[in-house]
């Protein structure tokens, strides 16, 4: 049975109250604590017996070895999901249902915490005054070191309380504006309506989740993964589930979300990491090189060049079988060859049809199934036809200049590689559900080759036009959904995430000035957190650049641990040089930080981390990327995913003025002595 708490009494709706709370909590302010903590102790002691049950299950008595290993996984995982973290607590409550990451029940098998992911619990994160769905009290609690400490109630059935109910609570507000701890945490305790719409999504198609800096696109996308995967267990399980992120040190920085909700099987890789076969990379391309090499007339042109191969005879084929010498015109033959590439399967395996096409003329010709095998002249007309292409060799020919041995690969050669892979033998690994981050960075090839691993569809893309900063980038999710794949599907759909969540309203609000800047149509991103310390500026010379970024480095980092510099990859050894003068050790990561040791990045890679304290470095040379130009589009779309990674205290270092896209007063410029 439900051990449920006695009906909420209206204590104090204060929206302050949870999350300004310090010291003792007086029975005035919370007269129903002592309930909560004691339903909170019997979850995890039903937890505790959960975890017996499950130790006591003898596989031995299953009827088989399959069986037996089935019970074997599953109670091994189901007692990692107890033993987690969190798995027992719980940290909200609708009416009688108390709201928790894992699903607890007692001895009766009655629920005593409800999976966050489970229908029941929709109303938890969706329910206003205005559309209570059903639900008439909302309770969000405060654990502090494990601990009960407070809580606050919404009543959706009050027209009088509708301000509580339908802002953004200060439980909620607090746990978002909460220092950073170098890894991504888990928000099923803040998962806001928009988002949680997002995350239920129903997963037989093609979703792009569209939202400007902190807006939670990466949070909820890995939620919907732990989401799917709850709801769709059978399925995935068999499929598996896929995430490409942009880069390691991103991949590192959100390791353990997924994980810390109880999913421990998806696969979490570069785009790079996904071709087949692999190629040696030693090489690197220019801008404009990367941008050719990655455009949609690629795809085309590795199809055409593939085709191009297979090509009939000179002459008719003269096929001797016993006394009798077959003849097959040279137009018969081409016209085999035309009905064999039309088909949908890898251009290699086509060529078993035109194989059959040639071995079902023969049998009609001689009535005889043996004649096949003594048609050695055909077989070798069809050998030379249609030969057996290889990846590499074909892309050598694609791309110009040196070939073979010679070529230096670079990391847009190996996505065309896989291309011509999947192309002519087919994705060697495909899956259930696809989730792709910074979706708008890939090119098109690169988006052909996502896409190639998800033959149903089902993917979720998550992503930012307005930060679109690589060569070969997106800037119209329309073309995206042509890019993913080669066959007819229908045009996915597109969700918008508007409300932002991480970064300060101070610090976006100067950012935002540079959207129309980026060639893209951007909406801006409004915060919810209004409060918070608008960016500051340091004008320093060229020679005392990198000291000063040291310093303010040092000064930053002793109030804000998780903090970073963001500068052109020329200036890095000169500030990795002076942090170290400093006792500071420049890296290129952000997970498991040792206490010395500051991220360094350029704007590009820092895309979907974010920090407590960031210094961008020279935002002139950002934003021109090193032209006569004094704004190019992609320099806005660095400069403003720049900016947008700091979630407390922004400041520039700079060798000039302030750019004036950036419309800074004098009163903000600090000039160095």
């Amino acid at each position: 049975m439900i051990l449920a708490a006695s009906g909420p009494k209206r204590a104090p709706g204060r929206r302050g109250d949870a999350a300004s709370l310090a010291g003792p909590v007086h029975a005035d302010l919370f007269p129903e604590l002592d309930v909560e903590r004691d339903r909170l102790a019997f979850a995890r002691t039903s937890r505790d017996r959960m975890i017996v049950r499950l130790e006591a299950v003898d596989p031995e008595g299953a009827a088989d070895e399959i069986t037996k290993e089935y019970i074997e996984v599953t109670v091994a995982d189901a007692l990692d999901d107890l033993r987690g973290p969190g798995a027992g607590d719980f940290f909200g409550r609708i009416d009688e249902w108390y709201i928790g990451r894992r699903h607890i029940e007692d001895d009766q098998h009655d629920p005593v915490v409800v999976d966050w992911r489970a229908p029941i619990a929709a109303p938890f994160y969706r329910a206003t005054s205005v559309d209570p769905l059903g639900v008439a009290f909302r309770r969000r609690f405060t654990l502090d070191d494990g601990d009960i400490i407070a809580y606050l109630d919404e009543h959706l059935d009050d027209p009088d309380e509708g301000e509580v109910a339908g802002g953004i609570p200060d439980p909620v507000l607090a746990e978002i504006g909460a220092e950073r701890s170098g890894e991504m945490r888990e928000i099923v305790s803040t998962i806001q309506a928009e988002q949680d719409l997002v995350i239920r999504a129903p997963i037989d198609q093609v979703l792009v989740v569209q939202g400007g800096p902190g807006t939670g696109k990466t949070a909820v996308a890995l939620h919907r993964a732990a989401y799917l995967l709850f709801e769709h267990r059978g399925r995935l399980a068999r499929d598996g589930v896929l995430v490409v992120g942009p880069n390691k040190a991103f991949l590192d920085y959100i390791g353990n979300v997924l994980p810390s909700l109880g999913e421990r099987s998806v696969r979490q890789v570069t785009v790079d990491e996904l071709c087949i076969p692999r190629v040696e990379l030693t090489g690197e391309d220019d801008v404009e090189t990367a941008r050719w090499k990655g455009a949609a007339d690629r795809l085309d042109d590795l199809e055409a060049l593939a085709l191009s191969a297979i090509q009939p005879p000179d002459d008719d084929v003269r096929i001797p079988i016993g006394a009798r010498i077959h003849v097959v015109t040279r137009e018969q033959f081409a016209g085999w060859l035309e009905i064999a590439k039309s088909g949908t399967s890898p251009l290699n395996q086509r060529r078993e049809r035109m194989r059959s096409l040639a071995q079902r003329e023969l049998l009609q010709r001689t009535g005889s199934e043996e004649a096949w095998a003594k048609a050695a002249a055909l077989k070798t007309a069809i050998n030379k036809a249609w030969p057996t292409q290889k990846p590499v060799r074909l892309v050598d020919r694609l791309l110009p200049g040196v070939s073979g041995k010679r070529r230096a690969w670079t990391r847009a050669d190996q996505l065309l590689v896989d291309e011509a892979n999947s192309m002519l033998n087919g994705s060697p690994f495909t899956y259930g559900h696809v989730i792709v981050d910074e979706a708008q960075d890939h090119s098109a090839v690169a988006l052909r080759v996502i896409g190639r691993r998800s033959p149903t569809g089902s993917m979720t893309l998550v992503g930012d036009v307005a930060q679109s900063t690589t060569p070969a980038g997106q800037e119209r999710w329309s073309a995206v959904f042509e890019h993913l794949t080669a066959r007819d599907r229908p045009a996915g759909t597109v969700a918008d995430l508007t409300i932002g969540y991480r970064v300060p309203e101070p610090i976006l609000v100067v950012a935002n000035r540079l959207l129309p800047f980026t060639g893209v149509d951007a909406t801006e991103s409004r915060s919810v957190r209004r409060a918070g310390q608008a960016p500051t500026w340091l004008r320093v010379t060229s020679s005392a650049l990198a000291v000063a970024v040291a310093e303010l480095a040092v000064a930053t980092k002793q109030r804000r641990r998780i903090s970073a510099v963001v500068a052109p990859p020329a200036l890095h050894q000169a500030i990795a040089a002076e942090l170290l003068a400093h006792g500071l050790v420049a890296v290129d990561h952000v997970h498991e930080l040792d206490p010395a040791e500051l991220p360094v990045f350029g704007p590009e890679a820092v895309k979907g981390l974010e920090f407590d304290g960031v210094i961008v470095v020279n935002p002139h040379e950002i934003l021109s990327e090193e032209t006569d130009v004094a704004v190019t589009e992609r320099g806005a779309r660095l400069l403003y995913v720049a900016m947008t990674r700091a979630v407390q205290e922004l400041h520039f270092v700079t060798a000039a003025d302030p750019p004036p896209v950036l419309a800074v007063g004098p009163d903000a410029l600090a000039q160095a002595e």
